[in-house]
């Protein structure tokens, strides 16, 4: 299967460290197109608009910065022989949009996203985002699956995603499902058909019912155990997880690959 996958991280970072992070996520089977994007010390000159009275002002690109940025890519992808671009033009809203309703997934490099400014920046940039998202931490070591359940067919979707764009071997880990108390008899029903769908894929589920709020539910299950979650989420709960107010170091949620799924 032939993907797009856009790929934002630094003009300061190593690739070869990089795409070796992206790479054990990814499924080997599939055909990968990839185009990068230079958006650390970049971002907001290139996202963020000035106002000016009634209008808006786009801050000009670096543009020597982003030509070594494409020569850097071009030298790292000889040896890989991959498919590999550099997104040329200025980023926008507009062109961010755009270029990612194209694309399978956008994975983004956390650690050039350092304090809670920055890391409202990257939340930012996420809303901007058309496509699903996989945020990247260093250590991206993972030994279990967390999902937070959503009513309707959002749940199904994330699944879906995953199966089509992960490592199939990422679905042999433990996936724990936390689920909403069901209002119906209807959303019994879709649950029970939602499980069962889980099955064919998750050989190790564990399920549980929430008592309080999702994000309080979620936190709660994550912080339960040592060992470092992959974290599948909706676009809802993913944007509450990078609200957390706490700062990367405390923020377990912060410090793990989280998968976004846009709808």
């Amino acid at each position: 299967m032939k993907q797009k996958i856009l790929i934002g991280t630094a003009a300061n970072s190593s690739l070869d460290a990089f795409y070796q992070r992206i790479e054990c996520f990814l499924n080997p089977l599939n055909e990968y197109f990839l185009t990068f994007l230079c958006i650390d010390d970049q971002f907001e000159n290139e996202l963020i608009e000035a106002s000016s009275s009634a209008r808006t002002a786009s801050v000009p690109i670096n543009a020597l910065k982003k030509l070594e940025f494409e020569i850097k890519v071009e030298e790292w992808s000889t040896p890989y022989n991959v498919n590999v671009e550099v997104f040329q033009p200025q980023i926008t809203k507009s062109s961010l949009s755009g270029l990612s309703s194209v694309a399978d997934l956008f994975v983004l490099d956390s650690t050039i996203f350092n304090g809670n400014l920055a890391w409202a920046e990257l939340a930012s940039f996420v809303g901007k985002v058309s496509c699903p998202v996989l945020i990247l931490p260093e250590n991206t070591t993972v030994n279990r699956l967390i999902m937070v359940h959503e009513p309707g067919h959002h749940s199904t979707q994330i699944v879906k995603d995953f199966l089509k764009i992960f490592n199939p071997a990422l679905a042999e880990l433990p996936l724990s499902v936390l689920f909403n108390f069901p209002e119906d008899e209807k959303q019994t029903e879709n649950e029970k058909f939602f499980v069962d769908y889980l099955k064919m894929a998750f050989p190790n589920i564990g399920m549980q019912l929430m008592v309080e709020e999702p994000i309080n539910e979620f936190f709660n299950e994550l912080n339960s155990d040592v060992e470092r979650a992959l974290i599948l989420t909706g676009t809802t709960l993913g944007e509450e997880i990078l609200a957390c107010p706490k700062t990367i170091t405390d923020c377990r949620a912060k410090s793990s690959p989280l998968f976004i799924y846009k709808q």
